[in-house]
């Protein structure tokens, strides 16, 4: 799940640091974002997004058009606000994983963590808001198109970390591999299961994102343990 853009809590916007917590001022913004985006979310997905205007929005979250406006410039935004938070959140689960060589093993065990770990403190809440993003993008084509400049943003915190734990640059061309093969993987994953992800219960929403990033992980793990033969043109490449 949350992997073909795909969110996380509505919440959970960038992580604050352990040891500076918030202030009033700040909560209150994450606050009025929160609603803002639960509301969008429950208007667009129950009368259509295009019905949907930000007029409606703005009263239900109990705030003015005009601050609306502040906080996002266009009305797609607002369906797709948690997947920024999505990529902080895997990104920063990435620093507790083991340095072990094997990058896509711990972007596996990251993005796991945080689906388990935003089910357990948000309950149906974030599964519920993923399931009415999906549904949204599947009748809007306008979302959609959003949603893949959202997905460029999405693997640049994530990229970061990766960089920092290979010891390279967020532009080398392993990080950038190792990156586009679990974007890849993720969005395979959610289309096999995506029928089952929008028609079945947050509960059972869960358990098969989990099974079915687990499938797909362990089948390009059995897909590329094939050793490499010395057929001519399929040699180490050169530094050229």
């Amino acid at each position: 799940m949350l992997d073909s853009t795909t969110p996380i809590s509505a919440d959970r916007t960038t992580e604050p640091a352990a040891d500076a917590p918030l202030g009033l001022r700040e909560r209150k913004k994450l606050q009025t974002k929160a609603a803002i985006v639960t509301v969008g979310l429950d208007l667009c997905d129950s009368q259509g997004f295009d019905a949907t205007t930000v007029e409606q929005i703005a009263a239900g979250a109990d705030v003015s058009p005009r601050t609306v406006n502040r906080y996002f410039a266009l009305k797609e935004d607002i369906v797709l606000a948690p997947i920024d938070d999505f990529g902080v959140s895997v990104a920063v689960a990435l620093r507790s994983q083991p340095n072990t060589g094997n990058e896509l093993q711990a972007l596996c065990g990251a993005y796991l963590a945080v689906v388990q770990a935003e089910a357990d403190a948000d309950g149906i809440r974030f599964i519920r808001q993923f399931l009415q993003m999906q549904r949204i993008m599947r009748t809007s084509q306008s979302v959609n198109a959003r949603a893949l400049e959202y997905a460029e943003k999405k693997n640049v915190a994530v990229c970061t970390e990766l960089a920092q734990r290979m010891g390279t640059s967020p532009d080398d061309f392993t990080v950038k591999l190792v990156a586009g093969i679990w974007q890849m993987l993720c969005h395979l994953s959610v289309a096999d299961t995506e029928q089952a992800l929008l028609s079945g219960s947050p509960t059972v929403a869960v358990r098969v994102t989990r099974d079915a990033v687990l499938r797909a992980y362990h089948g390009l793990r059995q897909v590329c343990g094939a050793p490499v033969d010395d057929t001519p043109g399929f040699g180490t490449p050169s530094d050229e």
